[in-house]
């Protein structure tokens, strides 16, 4: 074990690239590969030991792309996953998710991207479909109010059932760009002087919204927008954490400046502050306006020089005038 390790080290790059490169030894290779899980702890898995593991109904090899463990250990995508004690595999290497998606399956097990649409723990479960369906009606109104009023930001509004803690999170299509995906392709895309068209398109693609019904932010914002639709701050609230879950997503805002407008605004109403009271203006310091009535001061005395030597110059081309007289 500790001489694979080595091994892998070393060579892992190379055999994650081989996987996307090489079709014809793709099978061979992916018996190779070793990534960190969220039962692993520092240890390395393979596939075959991810597999062993499975839960008795568990279909796919859940996976959640990230710049680092911690990020992906904190992604609001797998909070009902780990909580309910399935093993996710974390791919903090960039070539990781380009190497998973050049494999189709393993050992009959399909990957699960855990970020995108598409995702379900178990079908089977006939109470839990049925209290989605309940809870569906029940937020029918906000999901729709969502869908008109963030329709720039969002292609899709729905309820969640990967959502524990997080109120609100966006999830990609499945052939769309996940956050970290979305990242690494727009690193690239700053390197191309000409642009990727194909790139451009996935890159500008909206995402669809899930909301997490438990959440009080959430049942909030639907007792606010069921008794007025125009309701301001149920606009601004939805806009703001319509950005966090963007970032918590692992997206980045298009439009920072109107994230910390609408930041300031809140914060405004929750300490009693209008909207309209303007910013008190600093008073001039003492030292500056010192300087300004000593500048205006030089100014007076420049212009009394500059009188008193016209004046002279005047006398003289007199005295020089009567002298040559």
């Amino acid at each position: 074990a500790a001489d694979y390790e080595t091994f892998w080290k070393e060579y892992g790059t190379n055999i994650k690239l081989g996987v996307i490169e090489d079709s014809a030894n793709r099978t061979r290779l992916a018996k190779l590969l070793r990534f960190i899980s969220s039962i692993s702890g520092e240890k390395q898995v393979s596939l075959a030991e991810y597999i062993e593991r499975m839960k008795p109904k568990q279909e796919n090899i859940y996976f959640i792309a990230a710049m680092s463990i911690d990020e992906a250990k904190k992604s609001p995508f797998v909070e009902n996953i780990l909580k309910k004690g399935y093993e996710v595999l974390y791919l903090i290497d960039p070539v990781d998710q380009y190497c998973l998606q050049s494999l189709p399956e393993y050992e009959g097990k399909k990957f699960q991207n855990v970020a995108k649409e598409g995702f379900e723990l178990d079908k089977s479960d006939v109470k839990k479909e049925e209290q989605k369906k309940r809870l569906e009606k029940t937020y029918e109104p906000l999901l729709a109010w969502l869908k008109d009023k963030l329709s720039d930001k969002i292609s899709d509004a729905k309820v969640s059932d990967r959502l524990v803690q997080t109120p609100m999170a966006l999830i990609a299509s499945q052939w769309g760009y996940d956050g970290n995906m979305e990242r690494i392709a727009r690193a690239q895309a700053y390197q191309k002087s000409g642009g990727d068209t194909t790139m451009n398109y996935y890159l500008n693609q909206k995402k669809a919204l899930e909301i997490n019904p438990h959440h009080p932010l959430i049942k909030d914002l639907l007792r606010r927008i069921e008794e007025s639709k125009d309701d301001k701050t149920a606009i601004d609230l939805a806009n703001v954490m319509v950005e966090a879950a963007t970032l918590r997503s692992g997206y980045d805002l298009r439009d920072s400046v109107g994230f910390a407008d609408r930041i300031e605004s809140m914060l405004r109403r929750a300490m009693g502050i209008s909207l309209d009271e303007k910013i008190e203006e600093e008073p001039a310091d003492e030292e500056d306006q010192v300087k300004v009535d000593f500048n205006e001061d030089e100014n007076v005395i420049d212009d009394e020089n500059d009188d008193g030597d016209d004046r002279n110059a005047k006398t003289t081309k007199s005295h020089k005038k009567h002298g040559d007289l």
